[in-house]
């Protein structure tokens, strides 16, 4: 009897921490739909970038915008630059160049976006103008909620955003 409780205990304790360890990697490793990267890729999270009244003027402005990243269970919060893009319409674009991912600064004298890191060059609507970038900045879903402009914002962001139409008044 004794025996079989001093090979049962330190088997417990091992299945123990073995199935613990290999729950953990399978939640790391593994995975989950609508939760890859920026938690905004899901549908009906929204992210508020300005009060429609801000955005005045004939110049991008750009805003940083507070997004949660998953990566299997960790979550941390962090900034991601955007920039609203002057017009009615109120589009909005990444600042992050789709080459290797260093922000872009808007150039007002020469009416560009400019990437500091490998002079990829993009007009005044994000398009590809020249350089190493194959596409042009991701432009984001945006709406209007309120008085707030919205947008959502995921890794895997399309050149052609789906956007409702600014309401007035």
């Amino acid at each position: 009897m004794r025996r079989r409780i001093v090979f049962w205990i330190p088997a417990a304790v091992f299945a123990s921490v073995a199935g613990t360890l290999v729950t953990a990697a399978f939640k790391f490793l593994r995975p989950r739909a609508a939760e890859v990267g920026v938690s905004g890729g899901e549908s009906g999270n929204w992210f508020a970038v300005a009060k429609v009244g801000e955005l005045t003027g004939a110049e991008p402005q750009r805003r940083e915008v507070v997004v949660e990243h998953r990566a299997g269970w960790s979550s941390t919060l962090r900034g991601q630059a955007v920039f609203v893009l002057p017009g009615e319409d109120r589009r909005v674009v990444s600042a992050v160049c789709p080459h290797e991912g260093c922000e872009v600064d808007w150039s007002g004298e020469r009416r560009e976006f400019l990437c500091p890191c490998h002079d990829s060059i993009f007009r005044a609507d994000g398009a590809r103008l020249s350089g190493p970038a194959q596409r042009g900045l991701d432009q984001l879903a945006t709406r209007v909620n309120g008085d707030t402009l919205e947008m959502q914002y995921g890794d895997a962001q399309t050149s052609e955003p789906q956007t409702d139409a600014p309401t007035k008044g």
